[in-house]
């Protein structure tokens, strides 16, 4: 998922919404008589129509999942009775209620599957490193050997060292990628005395990154010089909801 595709779903979720809400009012309007209340069933089933159409798209799911409404064919208001106009507004209704259901149910999706990994790193990274880091490329090498343990292929599953991108005149390459996930995962040794360069390291790159991936994690493998991980970690994932920080100490 790219961050392009996700802020893509949110605006469909919001337009599903607000279509929803009007939809609603309508059928909620008790002020108005029902000869004329339903006028805008026809406007209401060609909207849901559209968004149908690019729900289907951005989804990759059957167009057929969303039963369409013959627009072209349907009489309009002058040439129907209100019990009609008002079932195909509680059809409009319905529909889009199960239309909306697929939208967030697909970025939930992604947001359990980001925790999941975040809580996969945080008690499983410490147990395949043996001996006393020196280089970043250790830890880095024992996160690649987690993700194949979980059965995961390079180049399909998650890359490493790819998707290279400039920003602010700087070149940035994250550790890791998770492609599905629109992830990227940055690994920090933290050695004696690099506390403060290894924050102010993330900090550039959540901005550098935030261009770029929808969610961030940084994996934090310390050497034993962070006293309170609680404060740590507040300080940088207060950046954003999709910033996770893992710290995992030696």
């Amino acid at each position: 998922m790219d961050i392009d595709r996700t802020k893509y779903i949110k605006m469909l979720i919001y337009q599903c919404k607000a279509l929803k809400s009007t939809v609603e009012r309508t059928l909620n309007d008790t002020a108005t008589m029902e000869n004329g209340r339903f006028a805008s069933f026809k406007i209401y089933a060609s909207q849901f129509n559209g968004l149908a159409e690019n729900v289907s798209d951005i989804l990759g799911i059957d167009k057929r999942m969303f039963a369409k409404f013959d627009v072209d064919n349907m009489p309009g208001w002058g040439d129907s009775v209100w019990p009609m106009q008002r079932q195909i507004v509680e059809a409009v209704l319905m529909n889009t209620g199960m239309m909306l259901s697929y939208l967030e149910a697909d970025i939930d999706f992604s947001d359990d599957e980001f925790t999941n990994l975040e809580n996969f790193f945080k008690t499983k990274l410490r147990a395949v490193v043996f001996d006393k880091p020196e280089k970043e490329i250790q830890v880095q090498n024992a996160i690649e050997n987690l993700m194949i343990g979980k059965g995961w292929a390079r180049g399909i599953d998650y890359d490493r060292e790819s998707g290279k991108f400039q920003f602010s005149g700087k070149e940035y390459i994250p550790d890791f990628v998770i492609p599905k996930l629109n992830l990227c995962v940055e690994i920090k040794l933290l050695r004696e005395g690099k506390k403060s360069s290894v924050i102010e390291q993330i900090n550039a790159d959540i901005t550098a990154y935030g261009k770029v991936y929808e969610r961030q994690l940084y994996i934090v493998y310390d050497l034993g010089m962070i006293r309170d991980e609680l404060e740590f970690r507040r300080d940088i994932e207060n950046a954003g909801d999709a910033i996770k920080v893992v710290i995992v100490k030696h």
